[in-house]
């Protein structure tokens, strides 16, 4: 314990002198937020954004084609990935595809976690949207979907630290693996909402990052109870940096504030193996 809060101490000095950054929010995903928070969000301004970076709109295509989404014609044009797939879930999309960048290093060691957490945010985030959608919340689904991407970017933002410092020569070759959980598992939160605002992104979403493991949430709060049972799913089936497979997910506090049957609980967790095929097809 006392080699793991050496580390701890060493960690936190740097997280909190400012050194350790992750790339800023990009500015396609966060101009593709802001118009589809308007009334009546401008299919032709999503486009132009989208144009504006070849590679986003190269992968986004890529997705479209994908086998979770593929049609019968291929999708060639942004436009027919907009038309095919609607406006709210291309959004989403490239949201998804802009962040990724935050989940990127080039230590292998770190990178094995990095890889791991990808899976876990990008399929909360879709567990997320299909629970507002199953809750008849549609009004909710793109915040859902939002909340559940950026859940942990704590352990992001605290992954690319411990990065750093190995880089720099402050934390050795051998990082042990309690380590990194006790630090993951205990500060995450505060961090990745301390994150989200200095990205000046709205107060949901900083919420979600900083309780969604709290015991008593605010059951008024339905965004933050929706991502925090789809994150419960993938911790029970070992889908991401921890596994919890003890969790009685249909008796949660959560699926009971939902009003979700214990058959609707299934169902999510069948659907969701789905989204976690679907993360590793599509990078």
């Amino acid at each position: 314990m006392n080699e793991a809060k050496s580390f701890i101490e060493i960690l936190m000095e740097h997280v909190n002198s400012d050194k350790a950054q992750l790339p800023p929010f990009n500015r396609t995903g966060l101009a593709i937020q802001q118009e589809m928070a308007k009334p009546d969000p401008d299919m032709q301004v999503i486009e132009k954004q989208i144009l504006r970076d070849p590679a986003v709109a190269g992968q986004l295509l890529k997705v479209a084609n994908s086998s979770f989404y593929r049609g019968m014609i291929e999708v060639t044009t942004v436009r027919n990935a907009m038309v095919r797939l609607g406006l709210a879930e291309v959004s989403n999309l490239v949201t998804l595809l802009t962040q990724k960048q935050s989940f990127s290093t080039q230590d292998s060691f770190i990178r094995e976690y990095m890889d791991q957490l990808w899976i876990h945010s990008v399929a909360c985030a879709l567990g997320a949207k299909w629970i507002a959608k199953e809750c008849r919340l549609p009004s909710k689904m793109n915040e859902a979907f939002f909340a559940g991407l950026l859940h942990d970017i704590g352990k992001a933002f605290l992954l690319m630290a411990i990065s750093d410092l190995k880089k720099n020569g402050q934390m050795g070759d051998t990082i042990p693996q309690s380590f990194i959980e006790e630090v993951l598992e205990t500060q995450h939160q505060s961090i990745g909402a301390q994150l989200l605002k200095t990205w000046n992104l709205p107060e949901i979403y900083c919420t979600v990052a900083e309780h969604h493991h709290d015991e008593n949430m605010d059951g008024q709060d339905i965004v933050l109870i929706m991502v925090s049972l789809a994150n419960k799913v993938l911790a029970k089936a070992g889908i991401g940096i921890m596994h919890t497979p003890d969790i009685d997910l249909a008796t949660s506090p959560e699926a009971i504030q939902l009003d979700l049957s214990e058959i609707k609980v299934a169902e999510l967790e069948l659907t969701m193996e789905d989204y976690v095929d679907f993360v590793g097809e599509v990078g």
